[in-house]
C-alpha cells in the first residue's frame, strides 16, 4: 500500500508531465529564428503547406553558372518575381501567409472545439528536462522489462509512448545546452531498441521522430553535426524503401533539417555539402517525390552558408540559388516564394564577399525588393537588417565613393523610420557608416564619422534609444582620426576616448575601455601634423594611455600597444639618449610580459642605431631574424592576426 507521502509525489508527477503536454502530444512553441519564418509549429508538422499544385507548370531548370562575374549575373528572375506579385494583385488573388498545418486543421476543426497551443515547459527547465529524460530511459531500459517487453518497474505517471519521446527530443533540440544532440540522439536509439523487441507500448520512430534528432543536432552546430545527420538520413532512405518502417520516409522537413545540419557546423566544405543534400532534394521531387518539395528554408539555409564561407566566388553561388528559387517558385512551387529572410541572406552574402560589383548588386536587390513589397505587403517587408547590410556591403566595398552611399543609404533610413515605416536605424546602422568613413582615402572622412558620431549621440539623447553609442562607436570614430592626415587628430582621439572614460564612471557600463580602444587613441598619436607642440602634445597623450594601462580595469598591454608606443617615440621623438632610454624601458617590459612581437621588432631596427638594437634585442641589425630566433618567453603571450581582437575583448 502506499504511504500518503508517495502518494501524493505521484499525484505530482502526473500533474507536472500533464502540464507538459506529453498526454496529449502538446505542441512546441520554438523561438524564431533569422533562418526560418515558420518555426512557431512543430518541425515536421509544416510539410502540408508545401505541396506542389496540381496546375504547377513543368519544372524550370536553371543552369549553373559557378564562375560568373557579379557584374554580369542578370536579375531578371527578380523582376519576373516583382511583376508575378503585381499581376496577382491585379488579378485580385489574395496572398495568404504560410500555414503549416492549414489543411489538417480544417479537416478537424468541422464539429469539434480547437484545442489551445501548449508550451513546452522542458524547455525552459533544463533541470526538469534532465528529470524527464533520465525517468523515461530508465524505465524504458532493458533491465526493466520482462521477456514481452513490458515495463516492469512503474513509470510514475510517465506514459511510454511516441509522443513523450518526441516531446523530449524537441526540447533539447531548444534546450541551447551542450549535450544536447546527445541527449536527443539517445532518445531516439531507446525508441528504435522498443522498435526491435516489439514493445507493447507501441513505441516505433516514424519521419517526426528522426526529423526532430537531426534538428538537434543542426542547432548544436558542433563540427561533425553534417555527419551525424547524413547517417540518419541514410538510415532514413534505408528503413522506408527496403520497407522495414515506411513510416520513416523523409520528407521536406528531413532535408531542410539535414542541410541546415551542414551549413551551421562550420566544418570545411560545409556550403558545399549543404547545397549537395540540396540538389538530391531537388533531383527527388524533380522525379515526383512531393514529399521532399523544395522550400525557400531549404534554399536559405545553403545561401547562409555561403555567405560565410568566406569563398571566393561564394557571393555568386549564393545569387545563383536565390534566382533559382525564385525560379521554382515562378514554375508553381509556392512553397519557395521568397521571403525577408531569403532576400536579407542574399545581400548579407553579397556583403560579406566584398567581391567586384558585390555592393552594387546588393543594392540592385534591395531595390528590387522595395518593388516587390509595393505590390505585395506580406512577405519581403525590407527591414532594418536588410539595409544594414545593404550599408556594410557599401562600407567594405573599397570603392571611392562606398561611404557617401552608405551614409546616403542611412539617411534613407531614417527618413523612413519618420515617415512612420518600420526600418529604424540602429548603433550597427551608424557604426558600419562610421567604419566606411573611417576606411575612406578622402581628406575629409574623418570629419564625416565625427559628424556622424554627433548625430548619433543627439538622436540618442532626444528620441531613439536604438542608437546609443557604444565602444565600437567610439573606437571606429578614434580609428577614423588615427588614418586622418589633419592638424589636431590626437587631440580629437584623446577627447572621445575621454569622452567615454567619463560616461563610463558615470554609470554607462557598455562603455567600458578595453586594450583595442587604447590602442587605436596610440595609433592616433603616431603621425601627427602640426607645429611641435601638437609634437608634444601626441607623445603626452600616447604615455598618458600607457599609464593607464598599468593602474586601471581597461586591460593589460599587448605587443601592438608596446609596438605602437615605439612608433610614437620614432615619430615624435628626435634621436636622442632619453628617446634610446625609453625604447630600453619599454622593451624590457615586452619581454617581461611576453609581448615581443613583431612590431616592435619592427620598430626597434626603424629606430636604431644599430649598437642600441644589438644591445637590446642580442642580434647585429643587418642580420635578418624572426620572433623564432628569440628566446620564446619574449613572445610567449603575442597573439597577432585576427585572434587578438576576439581574445581582447
Amino acid at each position: 500500500m502506499l504511504t500518503r507521502k508517495t502518494r501524493n509525489e505521484c499525484l505530482l508527477a502526473i500533474l507536472l508531465l500533464h502540464q507538459a503536454g506529453a498526454f496529449m502530444g502538446g505542441r512546441i512553441r520554438a523561438p524564431l529564428t533569422t533562418s526560418s519564418s515558420f518555426e512557431d509549429t512543430p518541425f515536421s508538422d509544416t510539410l502540408s503547406h508545401f505541396s506542389l499544385p496540381a496546375s504547377a507548370s513543368p519544372w524550370m531548370t536553371a543552369h549553373r553558372r559557378r564562375n560568373v562575374l557579379l557584374t554580369r549575373v542578370a536579375l531578371d528572375p527578380l523582376t519576373e518575381l516583382s511583376s508575378a506579385s503585381q499581376s496577382e494583385n491585379e488579378k485580385g488573388a489574395s496572398v495568404v501567409k504560410p500555414d503549416a498545418d492549414q489543411s489538417s486543421r480544417n479537416k478537424r476543426s468541422v464539429g469539434r472545439k480547437k484545442k489551445p497551443l501548449r508550451y513546452n515547459p522542458a524547455m525552459g527547465d533544463t533541470q526538469f528536462l534532465r528529470k524527464r529524460t533520465d525517468d523515461l530511459l530508465r524505465t524504458t531500459s532493458m533491465d526493466n522489462l520482462d521477456d514481452d517487453g513490458n515495463i516492469m518497474v512503474p513509470s510514475l505517471g510517465l506514459k511510454v509512448k511516441t509522443k513523450t519521446f518526441h516531446f523530449l527530443i524537441d526540447a533539447w533540440a531548444f534546450s541551447g545546452e551542450v549535450d544536447a544532440a546527445d541527449q536527443a540522439l539517445t532518445l531516439l536509439d531507446r525508441m528504435e531498441e522498443l522498435e526491435d523487441i516489439n514493445c507493447p507500448s507501441n513505441v516505433r520512430p516514424n519521419v517526426r521522430s528522426y526529423t526532430k534528432a537531426i534538428n538537434a543536432v543542426a542547432r548544436s552546430m558542433r563540427p561533425d553535426a553534417g555527419d551525424i545527420a547524413d547517417s540518419i538520413l541514410d538510415k532514413m532512405e534505408n528503413l522506408s524503401a527496403s520497407g522495414a518502417n515506411p513510416l520513416a520516409k523523409p520528407n521536406s522537413f528531413t532535408y531542410t533539417a539535414v542541410i541546415e545540419a551542414h551549413a551551421h557546423s562550420g566544418a570545411n566544405g560545409a556550403a558545399e555539402k549543404s547545397e549537395e543534400v540540396l540538389e538530391t532534394m531537388i533531383r527527388k521531387f524533380q522525379n515526383g517525390d512531393e514529399d521532399v518539395t523544395p522550400t525557400s528554408r531549404s534554399f536559405n539555409a545553403v545561401i547562409n552558408a555561403y555567405g560565410k564561407s568566406g569563398y571566393h566566388g561564394a557571393a555568386s553561388q549564393a545569387k545563383y540559388l536565390f534566382d533559382r528559387m525564385i525560379n521554382l517558385y515562378l514554375s508553381g512551387v509556392k512553397g519557395c516564394k521568397p521571403n525577408t529572410f531569403d532576400y536579407n541572406s542574399l545581400i548579407i552574402a553579397l556583403a560579406n564577399s566584398a567581391e567586384e560589383g558585390s555592393a552594387e548588386l546588393a543594392a540592385e536587390v534591395l531595390r528590387r525588393m522595395e518593388k516587390t513589397f509595393q505590390t505585395d505587403k506580406t512577405d519581403c517587408r525590407p527591414t532594418t537588417v536588410t539595409y544594414n547590410a545593404v550599408i556594410n556591403a557599401f562600407a567594405k566595398s573599397g570603392k571611392e565613393d562606398g561611404a557617401l552611399r552608405a551614409e546616403v543609404l542611412l539617411l534613407k533610413m531614417e527618413k523612413l523610420y519618420e515617415a512612420g515605416k518600420d526600418v529604424q536605424p540602429n548603433t550597427r546602422s551608424f557604426n558600419s557608416v562610421m567604419n566606411a568613413w573611417a576606411k575612406s582615402p578622402q581628406d575629409d572622412a574623418a570629419d564625416h564619422a565625427q559628424e556622424l558620431f554627433d548625430f548619433m549621440n543627439g538622436l540618442y539623447k532626444k528620441t531613439n534609444k536604438s542608437v546609443r553609442p557604444d565602444v565600437h562607436s567610439f573606437c571606429t570614430v578614434i580609428n577614423a582620426w588615427g588614418r586622418s592626415q589633419k592638424a589636431g587628430k590626437a587631440e580629437h582621439a584623446n577627447d572621445l576616448f575621454e569622452s567615454m572614460v567619463k560616461q563610463y564612471k558615470n554609470g554607462n557600463k557598455n562603455l567600458k575601455p578595453n586594450i583595442v580602444i587604447i590602442n587605436a587613441v596610440i595609433n592616433a598619436c603616431v603621425y601627427t601634423y602640426g607645429d611641435w607642440d601638437e609634437h608634444q602634445r601626441a607623445m603626452e597623450i600616447a604615455h598618458s594611455q600607457l599609464k593607464l594601462l598599468e593602474s586601471s580595469e581597461y586591460g593589460i598591454a599587448d605587443h601592438l600597444t608596446y609596438g605602437s608606443f615605439l612608433k610614437v617615440c620614432a615619430n615624435q621623438m628626435p634621436d636622442s639618449d632619453t628617446r634610446r632610454q625609453i625604447a630600453e624601458v619599454i622593451v624590457k617590459k615586452c619581454i617581461r610580459d611576453g609581448q615581443f612581437g613583431n612590431l616592435v621588432l619592427q620598430q626597434l631596427r626603424t629606430m636604431g642605431p644599430p649598437e642600441t638594437y644589438q644591445a637590446l634585442v642580442g642580434h647585429d641589425m643587418e642580420e635578418e631574424i624572426t620572433l623564432k630566433d628569440l628566446p620564446s618567453s619574449w613572445h610567449s603571450n603575442v597573439v597577432e592576426g585576427k585572434w587578438a581582437r576576439r581574445r581582447n575583448h
